[in-house]
């Protein structure tokens, strides 16, 4: 049996509880991009097709297609090269849970309760 001196060990230090993660991290092609008459016109919705090969952070089926709105021309402008150039895109979205986001005239064309619509966060190509 070992006698040396014991030392109490240090108290634990408690963690700060972390949120649920809001951005989903996500890949994949572009498929169509509609330019939106947004107040700023730099706005659009791209269609995005996921990969089929995979399961994805948003808990879609592999091989399904999702909404993108982009607020941002830059984004915008990726989405159009990225569907030129047929490459997969990789970004960061947050799921919109009303479609308040949307111009009033696109509003008609997506019922209230659509699961796939999402806003773009950051893009990675």
């Amino acid at each position: 049996m070992w006698k040396g001196r014991q030392t109490p060990l240090p108290a634990a230090t408690p963690r700060p509880q972390q949120q649920a993660q809001k951005f989903k991290f996500v890949t994949g092609s572009v498929s169509r991009v509609t330019i939106l008459a947004s107040s700023d016109g730099k706005a659009c919705l791209a269609e995005v097709r996921l990969p089929s090969d995979r399961p994805n952070n948003l808990g879609i089926r592999p091989g399904g297609v999702i909404e993108i709105l982009a607020p941002d021309e830059s984004i915008c402008v990726l989405f159009g090269q990225s569907k030129i150039g047929k490459t997969i895109i990789s970004f960061d979205v947050e799921r919109l849970t009303t479609l308040n986001t949307l111009p009033s005239t696109l509003q008609e064309d997506f019922p209230s309760d659509y699961q796939y619509l999402y806003r773009v966060i950051q893009v990675r190509m």
